[in-house]
């Protein structure tokens, strides 16, 4: 077959992704750029490079998926979110900006108290929990989730960022096989309502896993039982800390001030959407 150069072959992506995919022009770059191993100038400074037989078969390939629709991210395998890479597959959500969102709360609350013992419920490719690990060095994470699958790509992550010494992997429902007691419990759990699933974009609701996407019908059911549960694996003033959708704050703060919870708030994404909840635990008396 005939090779084609930088130029070209990103010419003919942009072409091809025209009218199927808005961000194609941008997506067309990252895939070659990841494909290539090089960095966004490269690709600039090297217009009129030869690509080999093989790039170009591989580049054509990843194009056509994301005509398909397929995520960049799960077409090159590694998803970047705070400022570090992970690994994430069809059994893994892509980890998103907004959900860092979650993680800041929590490191906010680690170090200002201290805090050493952490639980990432829903853990998925492990991203929130492996975060905090990685840049508290003090902590030790649990990575809690249902899936089989999931678990060994977070711990493929883990391994990558050289957290296995401190983070430990628990394949439970929620907190069926959890014991003992965390400082903080951190939570990105399925939100996502019955009318909501039928209206996702294609891009997530036909390659993201609905075992991680649906929350139900009100898409309620995870916070339900979290909040009422989380009490029973919290130390006294420890941290509850969850993502929600947009609309569901107010539900969500009523549920943790019903079960035990404090100085309960919410806090928004860079889009000004709520986007996350925490409470403190009140201590009975």
């Amino acid at each position: 077959m005939t090779t084609k150069t930088i130029k070209e072959a990103l010419k003919d992506a942009r072409e091809a992704l025209k009218g199927h995919v808005p961000s194609g022009a941008l997506d067309a770059r990252v895939l070659l750029q990841r494909l290539l191993e090089v960095n966004p100038s490269y690709l600039l400074l090297h217009e009129e490079e030869q690509l080999t037989e093989s790039a170009t078969v591989q580049y054509e390939r990843w194009i056509e998926k994301r005509k398909e629709g397929m995520p960049v991210a799960y077409i090159v395998g590694t998803k970047e979110f705070m400022g570090l890479s992970f690994k994430v597959t069809k059994d893994t959500l892509i980890p998103r900006p907004d959900t860092e969102i979650c993680v800041e709360e929590a490191l906010k609350v680690i170090e200002a108290k201290g805090f050493k013992e952490i639980l990432d419920l829903c853990s998925g490719s492990g991203a929130i929990g492996l975060s905090i690990a990685k840049i508290m060095e003090f902590t030790n994470v649990t990575l809690s989730d249902i899936n089989k699958e999931a678990l060994a790509v977070s711990k493929e992550n883990a391994a990558q960022l050289g957290l296995l010494d401190r983070v430990s992997f628990l394949h439970s429902d929620l907190f069926e096989q959890v014991e003992g007691r965390f400082d903080v419990i951190v939570s990105n759990p399925p939100y996502i309502s019955e009318k909501d699933m039928k209206n996702l974009d294609k891009t997530v609701g036909a390659y993201e896993p609905t075992l991680a996407l649906y929350g139900g019908v009100t898409g309620l059911d995870f916070y339900d039982i979290i909040t009422r549960k989380a009490k029973e694996h919290l130390r006294d003033e420890g941290m509850l800390i969850v993502e929600i959708g947009y609309d569901q704050s107010q539900e969500v703060e009523k549920m943790m001030i019903e079960n035990g919870f404090g100085l309960v708030k919410t806090v928004k994404d860079l889009a000004g959407l709520d986007r996350v909840v925490s409470g403190v635990l009140i201590p009975e008396t």
